[in-house]
């Protein structure tokens, strides 16, 4: 059969090194608004905008067109040697937007690579500064911060251990917020008191003036099934980190981008950090695209000292990525998306809830926005989990993806190896009927799974 006549491909076929080696990976061919099409036809509702990725839809011909344009101009410049117009607009639109006193921003090429940039700008601010001891960061679990080297070694994911711990950095790392396993009476009354007294402890055992930084995504995203903080969270955990002169990273690359129903998430909950990063939905999928934003005053000291940040990449800065960026902005700004999704996202949770709620196994239905997670468990009196070998998540997912669904699961988070998410994060300009269509669809998809597997 010729390649592209092909409907699916599975290994071994073809010559592509496919993420799973036993399953069929359906060919798309094209995609329009919140939907995919593969090569049989077949229409997937992407309810998971691939990896919380496409914000402004498939097939967006505005944005698009804007990245076209750019490519005609120039492509590529080392950003070492030259800026560009388009650069420089993105910079600027996003650090008006941005949390208080972060007004510089460079652009990567992954989350992973602006996470890797943060912390290298973190700890090269300390040895400028005179204190090289100060080396550490605390990172949350369970969370997720990428796939390099470094960013997994924060992720608070420990079967990753299995097979890279020989590779990975040893990392501090304190509870994350979760509320359906917090073990709190009243999570929204104690939760704040709670994990910032445990960082505290966490502070003061390893030695305040040996950590660089604290790391933290405003909204968990898989890792915790879109967990929302406590109420004062943020506040209280600031407060601790400026006590012992620790900087505060927010990792806003699945979070960020309106997704929340603000630009920033990090707004949402009052946090003002030292470092933010970005990425996946601030160009849509369109082209590679992250961000890291800092202060000012913090770049004048390296400025002072070795004269600037000893940090690039290949594409650092890049024109046609920033081009995207810049296209995807515009695009939120003249169908006022960010409004839309927090509209819309509201009515997301609502039915998510109801829908859902009650049904069979479903432990937590929980998220913020355009964002949200739902645990299963195989006892919802003892929050119980399904054991790993059963693998419920991903046959679940895999009936769903049968139905025409495409949605994000982790495994993992309840125990370091136990534990069953699902997350819901659809393109930004979803519809109240296309979000009606996602939980139906999801409500049945589940309830027949565990009707068969009963």
């Amino acid at each position: 059969m010729r390649d592209e006549a092909r409907h699916t491909v599975r290994y071994p076929q073809g010559n592509v090194l496919l993420r799973n080696l036993a399953r069929d990976f359906p060919v798309v061919t094209h995609g329009q608004g919140v939907h995919l099409f593969d090569a049989s036809g077949k229409r997937y509702l992407d309810a998971s905008a691939g990896a919380l990725v496409a914000s402004v839809g498939h097939g967006n011909r505005e944005v698009a067109d804007r990245i076209h344009e750019q490519l005609l101009r120039v492509a590529y410049v080392n950003g070492t040697h030259f800026t560009t117009d388009v650069t420089e607009a993105l910079a600027t639109r996003l650090c008006a937007l941005a949390p208080q006193g972060l007004t510089r921003a460079a652009f990567l090429g992954s989350g992973s690579e602006a996470v890797e940039a943060a912390v290298k700008f973190v700890r090269q601010l300390w040895v400028e500064r005179g204190q090289p001891q100060r080396g550490k960061v605390i990172a949350r679990v369970p969370g997720y911060h990428g796939n390099t080297l470094y960013a997994l070694s924060l992720s608070g994911r420990p079967h990753y251990k299995t097979f890279f711990g020989p590779l990975l950095a040893e990392v501090v790392t304190t509870p994350a917020p979760y509320p359906y396993r917090s073990g709190l009476e009243d999570y929204a009354r104690d939760g704040a008191e709670h994990y910032a007294r445990l960082l505290e402890e966490t502070i003061r055992r390893e030695g305040p003036d040996t950590i660089a930084a604290f790391i933290a995504e405003p909204v968990i995203g898989s890792s915790a099934g879109a967990s929302p903080p406590p109420p004062g969270y943020f506040e209280r955990v600031s407060a601790v980190c400026r006590e012992h002169g620790i900087l505060t990273i927010a990792d806003e690359v699945m979070c960020g981008c309106g997704r929340t129903g603000r630009f920033f998430a990090s707004d949402l909950f009052h946090f003002t950090p030292d470092v933010l990063v970005l990425g996946k939905g601030i160009s849509g999928g369109y082209a590679p695209l992250s961000a890291l934003l800092i202060r000012e005053e913090h770049l004048e000291e390296l400025r002072r000292g070795s004269g600037g940040f000893m940090h690039a990449q290949t594409y650092l800065q890049a024109p046609a990525m920033t081009a995207a960026g810049l296209a995807v902005l515009d695009y939120y700004e003249r169908h006022d998306l960010v409004a839309h999704a927090g509209r819309v996202g509201a009515h997301l949770q609502r039915r998510l809830r109801e829908a859902l709620g009650a049904l069979p196994h479903v432990g937590s239905v929980q998220g913020v926005g355009l964002m949200a997670g739902i645990e299963l468990v195989e006892d919802t009196a003892s929050k119980r989990p399904f054991p790993r070998a059963r693998k419920v998540i991903e046959r679940l997912l895999s009936a769903l993806f049968e139905r025409g669904l495409v949605l994000w699961s982790n495994t993992g988070h309840a125990d370091g190896t136990n534990g069953d998410l699902l997350m819901v994060g659809p393109p930004l300009v979803i519809t109240e009927a296309e979000v009606d269509e996602l939980v139906d669809t999801l409500a049945r998809g589940i309830h027949h799974f565990f009707q068969e597997a009963s």
